[in-house]
């Protein structure tokens, strides 16, 4: 009797509901289970539509390209199944050591299988096209919109209006700009749907990497110590992180000179749009280091003086955390890619001057940290 009431007030594991955050992840996780299972299915049904296969080159640029369609189709189909269930659990904090571990564990796994493995390159190029065809148009708006509040906006601004003209009249921006942006529309056409595939996959393994880590948080309290160590090493990787797209943007530069590196086919190859494409590729890396640097400086979490109706306004959040973390994603999904790549073409210089296997990682620390010390004051919600 007395064993049997032991035995009744032995506290049992807890569970309790998952926080509004999580409940959020979890409800998106759950739609993408059931998003993936339908891929799966879809592509068993019908092989014409798979759109992971190596049909743009013979050479594989991506692990996913030397696995057979059905057994990619059915693996998605089982992460699809078993997705919402694993979102559920990671969604919920439980007593259970051994069982929160290895929950913790698939969501890991479907995180780097989603982010890591399967995807390839062409996250990053298409990632990288769309930046640098936009950022113009925002950085001369941003400039233009405090230039009545800080006149020395009108310096960024004669320059940029100088090379532009300087563009038109030789001939690098005008006809040849217009051809290039039709090859680009041109090669988006031939891609279809792939890239958007991609981004799926890769915002599922992204959805379930966010729900381990705040499986992970919910129960383990950052400590002075921790936060102080979490706090310096981001700002290594900070630093890390912005010193990564400078080699790239150097060799973007040298598509301006008669000795252009990296160049396909080499200089003959290269066009006055593709001189001006690869400048503005190359000013986007440059972008994305001066923005990087923000998550360690105080203009990262007060908007600068010049920025009107927002100036000395608490940066949101998401607002940083956001895009760095997409870049993040495009950047660990291309590197295994970005090796392959440079291995088949005996090309290390690829790697160097886009180090996405140590730029990606630091990138996600880096702001990871700034999360963590922006949201210190809140209450944990995973």
């Amino acid at each position: 009797m007395e064993t049997d009431q032991l035995t009744t007030d032995r506290p049992r594991p807890h569970v309790s509901d998952p926080p509004a955050p999580s409940r959020r992840l979890v409800a998106a996780a759950t739609a993408w289970s059931a998003v993936a299972v339908a891929l799966g299915l879809w592509w068993l049904l019908a092989p014409a539509a798979y759109p992971l296969g190596p049909r743009l080159s013979e050479d594989p640029s991506g692990l996913v390209q030397l696995v057979p369609r059905a057994v990619v189709a059915t693996t998605l189909l089982v992460l699809g199944v078993a997705g919402a269930p694993l979102a559920t659990g990671l969604g919920r904090v439980t007593g259970d050591r051994r069982g929160r571990r290895a929950l913790l564990a698939a969501g890991a796994g479907y995180a780097v299988v989603l982010v890591v493995l399967v995807p390839d390159v062409q996250v990053l190029a298409v990632l990288g096209y769309l930046v640098a065809l936009s950022a113009p148009l925002v950085v001369v708006a941003l400039l233009t919109a405090g230039a009545r509040r800080h006149p020395r906006n009108l310096i960024p601004l004669a320059v940029i209006g100088a090379a532009v003209l300087v563009g038109v009249l030789t001939g690098h921006i005008g006809a040849p700009t217009l051809e290039l942006l039709g090859e680009i529309r041109d090669g988006f056409g031939r891609v279809g749907l792939r890239p958007v595939v991609l981004a799926v996959l890769v915002g599922g393994g992204a959805l379930f990497g966010l729900l381990t880590l705040s499986a992970a948080g919910r129960r383990e309290a950052c400590s002075p110590e921790r936060a102080a160590r979490l706090d310096r090493w981001g700002r290594v990787a900070t630093y890390v992180a912005a010193a990564s797209p400078v080699p790239y943007a150097a060799v973007r530069m040298t598509w301006l000179t008669p000795w252009p590196q990296g160049a396909p086919g080499g200089a003959e190859a290269i066009d006055p749009g593709i001189r001006v494409f690869g400048l503005l590729l190359g000013l986007a890396a440059v972008g994305g280091a001066v923005l990087t640097l923000g998550l360690v400086r105080p203009w990262g979490e007060v908007f600068p003086s010049w920025l009107p109706r927002l100036r000395g306004r608490p940066v949101p959040v998401t607002a940083a955390v956001l895009p760095a973390t997409v870049v993040c994603l495009a950047l660990l999904a291309s590197s295994v890619s970005l090796v392959m790549l440079a291995v088949a073409a005996d090309a290390g210089w690829l790697v160097a001057a886009i180090p996405a296997p140590v730029w990606g990682p630091a990138l996600g620390l880096a702001t990871y940290a700034y999360y963590r010390r922006r949201t210190a004051g809140r209450t944990a919600a995973g």
